[in-house]
């Protein structure tokens, strides 16, 4: 039973919060899911180990991934036309081809935009375009293209005035694990900072209540969906960070100002019946 069940807000509370009062109560319901027994030193392990193995995660993403590929979007970005008779390794290699077939083939939700190109004397490229505009819906079979190749793949297709880039551009690759390690933080966070409350409570320290763990779960659940969509909404890292920053702190105030005010509310009173005391008083 929650303790803020029997806890009556007042007529003139506003109705952002007595919206968001319904939904943190619902996710008390999640959380018991998710943490089904609470006294349980099982679960502080449980917690803490998963909440330390996301935070590993996170920091390799940010600290090994997300480099990488930002060191090979700026190696493309960079690289010299190749010769002549050079492979496209680390130079960029542009060829005339011509369309063979444009079709678009759908995968459960994921659908690809697939370009077949013949190079003239070479072989037959697939090419997943990044989407089903600009080149991919222009251009028809027997239509000339010039492809451009990078370290053994095709990055983008030129045809007359337009320039499409292929769903493998390394300019955009930094953007998924950047979103993802930085989602992790706050989920981590999230884990451990329940690990720490589980811990005080196996060691005999006062409770904590359903409340602040629904507070928790929905205050952490937000910020990695702000954090996961900064990078795919900006254009750089730093952009993208400093969204997630400014967007954290009204977050993270809000969650800090709902648990201070119910641990300010009684968690319940007692009913006067006006019956008899036992000893007769």
């Amino acid at each position: 039973m929650s303790r803020t069940a029997g806890v009556r807000f007042p007529l003139g509370e506003g109705l952002l919060f007595r919206t968001g009062l319904k939904w943190f109560k619902s996710l008390e319901n999640v959380a018991m899911l998710i943490f089904p027994s609470l006294r349980n030193p099982l679960s502080t392990l449980s917690a803490g180990l998963l909440g330390l193995g996301l935070a590993v995660v996170a920091a390799y993403l940010l600290g090994v991934t997300v480099p990488g590929k930002r060191a090979d979007a700026w190696a493309f970005a960079t690289a010299a036309a190749c010769l002549p008779d050079e492979p496209s390794t680390e130079c960029r290699k542009s060829v005339p081809a011509t369309v063979e077939k444009a079709e678009t083939v759908s995968e459960g939700r994921t659908r690809h935009h697939w370009l077949t190109l013949a190079e003239r004397g070479g072989g037959s490229y697939r090419v997943d375009m990044s989407r089903s505009s600009s080149v991919f819906g222009a251009v028809s079979p027997g239509d000339r293209v010039t492809m451009t190749s990078w370290r053994g793949k095709v990055r983008y297709v030129d045809f007359r005035n337009m320039r499409q880039d292929a769903a493998d551009r390394p300019k955009e690759a930094y953007r998924l694990p950047l979103g993802i390690g930085l989602a992790l933080l706050p989920l981590s966070g999230m884990l451990l900072w329940f690990a720490h409350g589980l811990f005080r409570r196996t060691s005999g320290a006062p409770a904590f209540s359903l409340w602040r763990i629904s507070v928790a779960v929905a205050s952490g659940i937000c910020l990695a969906l702000i954090a996961f969509f900064a990078p795919l909404a900006t254009d750089t890292v730093s952009t993208a960070l400093l969204l997630s920053a400014v967007a954290a702190f009204p977050v993270a105030l809000g969650g800090l100002w709902l648990i201070k005010r119910q641990r300010r509310r009684p968690t319940g009173r007692r009913r006067r019946t006006g019956r008899p005391s036992p000893s007769g008083a």
